[in-house]
C-alpha cells in the first residue's frame, strides 16, 4: 500500500513539473519603425522600444530614453507596466539602468535623467527573429553636452518562450563592457540594475507580492531573493509577473529593491528591481564583463510559492 501511494505521489509531481515546462513558441515580429512588436497570432506580448521615446507634452525633455520594453502585456491583453508616468518620468516599463556609479572619478548617474549625467541608448540590432532579437545599447556619459561619452556596452540578448501554464516569458541576458579603458563603479546603493514599474491600478489592495524566502511587499526591501512575483487581478482576469534571477548572477540570491506601500502615495503602485550592488559595489575593470540573466513570466493566472519554485528552476533548460 505504501508503494502504490508513493507511486501515485511521484506520478503527480512529475505531471505538475511537466505542465510548466518551456515549450517551443510560434511569436512573430513586427518592425514599425519605431518598436518591435512581439505577438502570438494576434495577440501582442511586448514592444521594444528602440528609437526614441519622449515624455509628454511639456515636460523637460531630459526625459527621454530609447532601449526599453513598454507595453509588456498579459496574453488576455492587459497592459503589465507603467510608462514615464508623472510622479517619476525616468521610468520605462521594464528597463536596465544603473543609479550610483564612478566614472574617471566623477559621479554618473544612468537612471535619474534629470541630473543629466547619464543615459542608455539604443544603437543598432545584431540580430532579430521571430522568437527575439539580439541588441547593442551604450550607456552614455554627459549625454548631448561637448562632454558626452560612452563608458559601457551593453548586448542584451532577448528571447521569449512559453509553458503549458497560460501565459508566456522572456528570457532577458544582459551583458556590460567597458567602452574605453576607464573603469566603471556601481558603488553600493539601494536601487540598479534591470527594473520594472508595474499597472498603476496594482497597489496595497489589489496584489500581492512574494518573494523567494517567503517575503511580503511591506517586508521584502533590502531582502535577498531568487524569485520574485506580483500578482492580482488585471481587469477582469487574474495575471501574475514573476521574475527570475539566474544562480550565475552577481551576488546571488539579489537584493531587492521594492516600494512598499506608502512610497508612491496616493497611487501605492509599485516598483521593485534586482540590485545586485544594493549592498556591496562592483568595479567593472578593463578587459572584463558583467552578465546578469532574468526570467520574466507573464502569466494569466496567480500562482503560489510552490509553483514559483518549479518555474524558477530556468538553468536546466
Amino acid at each position: 500500500m505504501k508503494t502504490a501511494i508513493f507511486s501515485i505521489g511521484v506520478f503527480l509531481i512529475s505531471l505538475f513539473l511537466g505542465s510548466c515546462q518551456p515549450s517551443e513558441t510560434s511569436c512573430s515580429v513586427v518592425d514599425t519603425g519605431k518598436t518591435l512588436d512581439y505577438k502570438i497570432g494576434d495577440k501582442l506580448l511586448f514592444s521594444y522600444n528602440y528609437t526614441t521615446v519622449y515624455p509628454a507634452s511639456g515636460v523637460d525633455s531630459v526625459y527621454k530614453r530609447s532601449g526599453f520594453i513598454h507595453p509588456l502585456k498579459t496574453l488576455g491583453g492587459e497592459v503589465m507596466t507603467n510608462c514615464s508616468p508623472a510622479d517619476h518620468y525616468h521610468h520605462f516599463g521594464l528597463w536596465y539602468a544603473w543609479t550610483k556609479t564612478t566614472f574617471e572619478g566623477n559621479e554618473i548617474d544612468f537612471w535619474n535623467l534629470h541630473k543629466k549625467q547619464g543615459t542608455v541608448r539604443f544603437r543598432n540590432f545584431e540580430h532579430v527573429s521571430d522568437n527575439g532579437f539580439v541588441a547593442t545599447l551604450d550607456h552614455v556619459v554627459y549625454p548631448d553636452s561637448p562632454a558626452e561619452k560612452v563608458a559601457m556596452n551593453e548586448r542584451l540578448e532577448i528571447n521569449i518562450g512559453t509553458t503549458s501554464l497560460p501565459g508566456y516569458y522572456i528570457d532577458y541576458h544582459t551583458t556590460i563592457r567597458l567602452a574605453s579603458p576607464s573603469p566603471i563603479t556601481m558603488e553600493a546603493y539601494r536601487y540598479g540594475g534591470i527594473c520594472i514599474r508595474t499597472r498603476e491600478d496594482w497597489n496595497d489592495q489589489t496584489a500581492e507580492m512574494l518573494t523567494s524566502e517567503g517575503l511580503s511587499r511591506d517586508e521584502a526591501d533590502g531582502s535577498r531573493a531568487r524569485w520574485c512575483y506580483y500578482q492580482g487581478k488585471a481587469g477582469n482576469e487574474k495575471a501574475c509577473i514573476l521574475i527570475v534571477a539566474s544562480p550565475s548572477n552577481l551576488n546571488y540570491p539579489e537584493p531587492l529593491r521594492v516600494w512598499d506601500k506608502t512610497v508612491n502615495k496616493p497611487a501605492g503602485d509599485v516598483m521593485w528591481n534586482f540590485s545586485p550592488t544594493k549592498q556591496k559595489a562592483f568595479t567593472l575593470e578593463p578587459g572584463k564583463e558583467l552578465s546578469l540573466s532574468y526570467r520574466i513570466y507573464v502569466l494569466d493566472k496567480n500562482i503560489n510559492a510552490t509553483t514559483a519554485e518549479v518555474l524558477s528552476d530556468f538553468e536546466r533548460d
